[in-house]
């Protein structure tokens, strides 16, 4: 059976290329994203491209992980056109580069909202559906860069590290 899946953040990058796998792979794929009709119109004219051209179930549809109100009415309109969701993909994201004291603490509440609490949005939005059925997945994708040795910009003050902290 085909399952159901939802994918934030998919009009580029790892969500689109993600959509299209699990698409080409024979699942259902709803490759979400905000202003469909703004600015992200051409990445739903190529979902729609790359599905017919491939002959997948792959769907383009509008959620704002900004929005609770978009968040509940991209999920609902899926369960309401497949009686079911089987997987959600929190992809959605903003990275940022540059010294901390570059950003404005708005801007920083800007990415927290996007990174952290849209996932958030979405699960209110989802989850009582999973649950309801009782069954789902929940996939959160996270930017590698954490993971990546980088100097930082400032410098410690002190001699004493923690044993895994290079010397910089």
């Amino acid at each position: 059976m085909k399952s159901i899946i939802v994918i934030t953040g998919a009009s580029s990058g790892f969500g689109a290329l993600a959509a299209r796998a699990l698409a080409r792979a024979g699942q259902t794929v709803y490759a979400s994203m905000r202003e469909t009709e703004g600015r992200n119109a051409p990445q739903v004219k190529e979902v729609e491209r790359y599905a017919a051209d491939h002959g997948v179930d792959l769907r383009s549809i509008e959620l704002d992980v900004s929005s609770q109100e978009s968040c509940n009415a991209a999920i609902q309109e899926i369960v309401a056109k497949n009686a079911r969701l089987d997987v959600v993909i929190h992809n959605a994201g903003h990275m940022v580069f540059g010294p901390a004291e570059a950003f404005t603490p708005e801007q920083l509440a800007e990415l927290y909202d996007v990174n952290v609490l849209s996932t958030q949005r979405v699960n209110r939005a989802a989850l009582p559906q999973l649950r309801k059925q009782r069954r789902g997945l929940v996939v959160w994708v996270s930017s590698s860069s954490s993971a990546e040795e980088r100097r930082p910009i400032w410098r410690r003050t002190s001699r004493r590290r923690p044993a895994w902290m290079p010397w910089p």
